[in-house]
């Protein structure tokens, strides 16, 4: 680290290195804490603890890293070891982050605060582009705020520590706006936690630097970081719209999402973009002239695909009726390629019996939890299962390696979790294979697609049906709450028995069985024959469930009920409505 005048302003690889490991043992301090600001009271993935591991991962890597190392490569190691173990979809964009700042130190012995700063753009740049659509009020709001805070500090003569200071309370200032930006954080009373995870793991990092500077560090305690400072309480009733500065318009005229990847050589990306600009609105094309990500809502994507053949070969072919899924977030590849130096993963884990069976055309991943569901996903054609889901969101790693394990020139991937889906698709971008992944937010979802599943079709056409077919099942869960909330006008006390329709919390407050017929009655239509299918879980007797299974039927005779056991933890009831 070289200073001028006790004054740090050029940092090397292994200053970067320290900084990265401070920053995670602060913020492993402060999770639980962050972990406090999830909106929705339900034993879920936590943003805190998916934030820690993604940051465990990349720093189990940089502790044997050499402390004579670039720091383009220690930049290069943090991203790619990030990403591999990047949880949850917090952990995912933080993961994005890393990923433009190794782009913009790629090659450097050291860098500058000018260049440090430009990295840290490269860095926002990632990370919006790895979202489709980007949603204000979130952790990419206070990323951006502390990138722009930091262009402009740079252009003074300022030294490390007060760059990373300008940087921290450019981010407090975003975050205390947050709740103004999403209503659901305004009615619950706190600000963005993975903004939040941000500025806790930047204030780690002031404390590494720190010690190589004789200046006065105004560090901010770490419960004044994570405590009541930062909990937004409104000061009124008002509704507050959320802002729409950043996120995509829905325009009838253009209804169908469409998104690929062109390989070929020589791409030239301002040619495309001309000729595809006219064709729709959100236009995103991003990449370099071997690999190309685009992203466009359009009247006609058949169109759009033969203008982008015409360019080279064509990948990940993605179209979404937006009708359907209107307000719907949804999470894209990204820019479609890795960060500067970061490989591609190649099969080189030891062969298993499982890649001893004849090659397949298309293989089949899904990501469960509960013995009941893993024997039902296996019966059903899934070729490999990936432990996780609800609160055990799988790290990218184990996606990557469940693909390359299946012998088979194409998989599918069914996340079956909100929380696990950007993960699998980042988990595209370093194998080798045609992957889809499959929009399942649910286990009942994955089950749905899975019976669409046809091995003799093609990988696009598998695609379409098992989307389609997703989208047909409604999912309720029954839980139980793990603090105190509001949330859409419902108030929840603590260790409430709560229930929930497609993640809408619809039901507080009864019992476990008076909460499933609750539910029912809410998504059940009276002038259609529908199946229902409850999956009790790992706390419920075969006993009980049955008894239920007995009560659904009498008060909704006109259903057809099905049981069964789905040994998924923490929800006591998984039910299918179809």
């Amino acid at each position: 680290m070289s200073c001028n005048g006790h004054k740090v302003v050029l940092l090397g690889g292994d200053d970067l290195r320290d900084m990265f490991l401070q920053g995670t043992l602060y913020f492993e301090k402060h999770k639980e804490a962050i972990n406090d600001l999830n909106v929705f009271p339900v034993p879920d993935g936590d943003t805190g603890t998916n934030m820690a591991l993604t940051l465990q991962a990349a720093s189990r890597e940089l502790q044997s890293v050499s402390t004579t190392s670039s720091i383009g490569e220690v930049s290069r190691i943090a991203a790619r070891s990030a990403l591999m173990g990047a949880r949850g979809n917090s952990g995912v964009i933080l993961s994005q982050l890393f990923q433009g700042i190794a782009r913009g130190l790629a090659g450097k012995e050291d860098a500058r605060l000018t260049e440090l700063g430009r990295a840290f753009q490269y860095g926002i740049v990632y990370a919006y582009n790895a979202v489709s659509r980007p949603v204000e009020g979130t952790i990419l709001t206070v990323a951006r705020e502390i990138a722009r805070g930091s262009r402009i500090a740079v252009q003074k003569n300022i030294n490390v520590v007060d760059l990373l200071g300008v940087a921290i309370a450019s981010g407090k200032k975003a975050l205390e706006r947050t709740p103004d930006l999403l209503p659901v954080l305004k009615e619950a009373g706190v600000v963005d936690a993975g903004g939040l995870g941000l500025i806790v793991f930047l204030e780690g990092c002031l404390q590494s630097v720190s010690r190589h500077s004789s200046d006065e560090i105004p560090l901010t305690e770490g419960e004044k970081a994570t405590g009541e400072f930062y909990k937004y309480i409104s000061q009124d009733n008002e509704t507050v719209e959320e802002s729409t500065s950043l996120q995509e318009e829905f325009d009838t005229r253009f209804p169908y999402c469409t998104e690929l990847i062109i390989r070929g050589d020589d791409l030239l990306l301002p040619t495309l973009r001309q000729q595809l600009e006219p064709m729709g609105d959100s236009l995103l094309v991003a990449g370099d002239t071997g690999v190309v990500k685009v992203h466009i809502h359009t009247a006609n994507p058949g169109s759009v695909l033969e203008t982008c053949l015409a360019c080279g070969s064509i990948h990940d072919i993605k179209i979404d009726n937006m009708l359907d899924q209107f307000n719907k977030t949804r999470w894209s590849d990204g820019e479609g390629q890795p960060a500067q130096g970061l490989r591609t993963v190649s099969a080189q884990i030891e062969t298993t019996p499982q890649q001893r069976k004849p090659l397949m055309e298309i293989g089949l991943v899904a990501v469960a939890a509960g013995t009941g569901f893993v024997d039902i996903f296996e019966s059903m054609g899934a070729d490999r299962i990936v432990f996780g889901g609800q609160s055990m969101n799988p790290p990218v790693e184990d996606l990557v390696n469940a693909v390359l394990e299946v012998n088979s020139k194409k998989v599918i991937i069914l996340p079956n979790n909100s929380n696990v889906q950007f993960a699998a698709e980042q988990a595209v971008k370093l194998v080798d294979k045609e992957i889809s992944v499959i929009d399942t937010n649910s286990l009942p979802q994955g089950l749905a697609a899975i019976l669409a599943f046809d091995r003799s079709k093609s990988l696009a056409d598998n695609f379409v049906e098992m989307c389609l077919r997703a989208r047909q099942v409604k999912t309720l869960e029954v839980t139980y709450a793990t603090r105190d909330a509001v949330v859409n006008g419902i108030t929840v006390q603590k260790d409430d028995i709560i229930g929930l329709a497609d993640g809408a919390l619809l039901v507080s407050g009864l019992t476990i069985n008076e909460t499933v017929l609750e539910l029912l009655r809410n998504v059940l239509d009276d002038q259609e024959e529908q199946i229902v299918t409850l999956f009790y879980g790992h706390d419920v007797t075969e006993s009980d469930a049955g008894e239920l299974a007995q009560k659904v039927e009498a008060d909704f005779p006109d259903s057809e009920v099905e049981l069964q056991s789905g040994g998924q933890p923490l929800y006591y009831y998984l039910i299918s409505v179809e």
